[in-house]
């Protein structure tokens, strides 16, 4: 189905052979090419009534210009029919004479001569018009399919049968107030025809106006798909980056997490430390005998030669004196089947001053406590044990 719609400059022979019209049902079998043709007919009529319709309108134009270039465009020229009357004629034809500037005398001849050939128009136009059914003017809100419904309905053919030869015309999607539409129905064959009637533009351009719009908004919207694309493509791209700036941030606050678990514990154990006394706990002769303590007759224990931070290093052990403010001394832990007496070094540690000794009944144990604590914190410590 081609649209009945064609530009007026083309030429006839081709706008006769592309148009085609809705057969009814009743009559496609039987007679329809022949019931077809007086659509086609009456559609051929119509194409060259546009067609002579827009030349009359173009040459009508051209007379008034000519009429102005040649200073006569005081003379009005027939609205309806774009001629000169009887009288303009003679005017005319005297000006000719009387005018000296051969340009002007040239032009207005050409308005004559021109008017001979708008005249011949108008007798086609209205020797067609006669042959043709009264055009329907199209509104500014009316449509193609509409006004064919319209159409169809008037004469009486019912809704269901005028949609159905409504849809097998190629029909126009938009029209321009002004445009003329020809509707032929014969026989249950409908066919329309659309020329430019009054209105501003041509069937054929308000088409081509449609259609590069829709290829503009086509391109358009492909256009800004492409760029949606290339952002979801950035966003993806992105995102791919900020995952994996998570992850290496992530395993950065794991890492400064253990790091700062473990300078916790550093320095837990350093306050632990520098808050505990670091004792050796031994039998007293046998660290006499390695020089680590010195016991003297008249004199206070003290330190000996082998006294140093080494053996500390290795053999002390870390009382944290924040929480303990006491220390046990079993016989048994020192393979001694009872304590006698307990020796501290340094001898600057003072009984009942610094701690107080207390030794059990039955001398398995013995109990320091500390007096003041401050004084023995991150202190080397010797407690030398005798039975």
């Amino acid at each position: 189905m081609i649209r009945s719609r064609l530009n007026p400059a083309m030429p006839f022979a081709l706008a006769a052979t592309v148009l085609m019209v809705a057969p009814g049902c009743k009559y496609f079998k039987k007679g329809g090419a022949e019931e077809s043709k007086e659509i086609k007919e009456l559609t051929q009529k119509a194409a060259e009534l546009d067609k002579a319709n827009q030349e009359q309108q173009k040459a009508g134009a051209s007379q008034q210009s000519k009429l102005a270039q040649a200073g006569a465009g005081d003379v009005p020229l027939n609205p309806a029919t774009m001629q000169l009357t009887d009288e303009q004629k003679k005017a005319l034809e005297e000006r000719i004479k009387n005018e000296k500037n051969t340009t002007y005398q040239a032009l207005l001849q050409e308005v004559l001569d021109k008017d001979k050939q708008i005249k011949e128009l108008n007798d086609k136009v209205n020797k067609l018009k006669a042959l043709l059914p009264r055009p329907d003017l199209a509104g500014p809100n009316d449509s193609h399919y509409g006004m064919a419904l319209r159409f169809l309905k008037k004469r009486g053919v019912g809704e269901d049968e005028a949609k159905q030869l409504v849809s097998r015309v190629n029909l126009m999607d938009k029209m321009a107030p002004g445009f003329e539409v020809y509707h032929f129905y014969a026989n249950g064959v409908y066919g329309s025809w659309v020329a430019q009637g009054k209105a501003k533009i041509t069937p054929n351009d308000l088409q081509r106006q449609e259609r590069e719009k829709v290829e503009g908004e086509r391109d358009t919207a492909v256009a800004q798909n492409e760029k949606l694309q290339e952002d979801v493509n950035d966003l993806a791209t992105l995102k791919k980056q900020l995952e994996s700036d998570v992850t290496g941030l992530r395993k950065e606050k794991t890492d400064l997490e253990t790091k700062i678990l473990g300078l916790s514990e550093t320095n837990e154990k350093q306050k632990a430390k520098l808050n505990s006394m670091h004792y050796i706990l031994g039998v007293s002769k046998a660290l006499q005998d390695r020089g680590v303590i010195v016991v003297p007759v008249f004199a206070k224990d003290r330190a000996g030669a082998k006294w140093s931070d080494e053996v500390f290093e290795k053999e002390s052990k870390d009382l944290d004196l924040r929480s303990n403010k006491s220390l046990t001394i079993t016989a048994a832990e020192l393979g001694l089947k009872k304590i006698g007496k307990i020796s501290v070094v340094p001898g600057s540690l003072t009984k009942d001053e610094h701690y107080k000794l207390a030794i059990s009944e039955d001398k398995t144990t013995a109990t320091l406590t500390f007096l003041v604590p401050e004084r023995f914190r991150n202190e080397k410590v010797v407690f030398a044990v005798s039975e």
